[in-house]
């Protein structure tokens, strides 16, 4: 089952593919290549010679010019799953060949026993093909309670918060990513703290909100409004795909990005009451 556990990191890669440099060189100590870009790459990594469909977590692709010199593969992996010891090394052979570049696997845990199992690796059978990812484990993920350094990666502090925030600098942490929000466009504002709430238990969840609502401003209360409204227009929407698909109505790729892109509640009320009769998506918004 998917949850906020594990998409929540994956969307803070998407958000900022540099995130995965501060992963892999800060983190891990490891050196990338010299490149010019990062190209967020296709999770699809079926093999044309392959009827069975592989997908990784997430792909990140560095760019010399056009060429790719480089790949990181991010898994989130949150508890022993065996089949990923078939499935890791071919991600990384898929990936090699449709890139035609050095590719490295990170594996992200959110507990130590799950990271000493990604640890063991994976003995294919080959006479020295073992496969050893690399693991990202809640101890190699600092305690991020300077506001300062919080100012100057927020989808880090947010990482922070995934592993510590339960734990006794959980407060700091999260007064820490709150001082640094004011930072960022009106969008990652809404989109990060959202991360923040979802991430955490009930408990500590009601401490950062409660964090928010003192600041003696109005940009708290404004900013948890604006994410109970988002949340209130992100399950309509929903409700209107689901009633559209239900009733055999085809959407393309601009319909959806209308959908997916409106934020009015009220708005996406009234193409929900329309699609329940409608016979094509015209009559959803004219």
């Amino acid at each position: 089952m998917v949850t906020y556990q594990h998409e929540i990191p994956l969307r803070l890669l998407q958000a900022n593919p540099k995130l995965a440099t501060e992963l892999y060189c800060g983190l891990l100590g490891e050196r990338l290549p010299e490149y010019t870009d990062i190209l967020a790459g296709s999770e699809a990594l079926t093999r044309c010679d392959r009827p069975l469909e592989r997908n990784c977590d997430n792909l990140e692709v560095f760019l010399s010019g056009k060429d790719p010199v480089f790949a990181l593969i991010f898994e989130v992996q949150r508890a022993e799953d065996p089949e990923k010891l078939y499935s890791w090394p071919d991600y990384l052979i898929s990936a090699r060949t449709r890139l035609r570049c050095p590719v490295a696997l990170v594996v992200i845990c959110p507990d130590e026993k799950t990271a000493r199992w990604v640890r063991h690796g994976v003995d294919t059978g080959h006479p020295g093909f073992v496969l050893i990812p690399l693991v990202i484990g809640p101890d190699q993920i600092p305690v991020i309670t300077d506001p300062e350094r919080a100012r100057e990666s927020v989808e880090m502090t947010i990482y922070s918060l995934l592993a510590h925030g339960e734990g006794r600098h959980g407060e700091e942490i999260m007064r820490a990513y709150y001082a640094a929000v004011p930072n960022l466009d009106q969008n990652k504002q809404d989109k990060y703290t959202r991360f923040a709430l979802n991430a955490l238990s009930e408990e500590a969840r009601q401490r950062l909100e409660a964090i928010i609502m003192s600041d003696e401003t109005s940009f708290g209360s404004n900013l948890l409004d604006r994410i109970e409204a988002k949340g209130e227009a992100r399950g309509e929407r929903k409700s209107l795909l689901a009633v559209l698909e239900a009733r055999g109505i085809p959407v393309d790729e601009s319909t959806r990005a209308r959908i997916d892109t409106c934020d009015e509640t009220e708005q996406i009320v009234a193409w929900l009451v329309r699609a329940a009769s409608a016979d094509s998506i015209t009559e959803v918004f004219d």
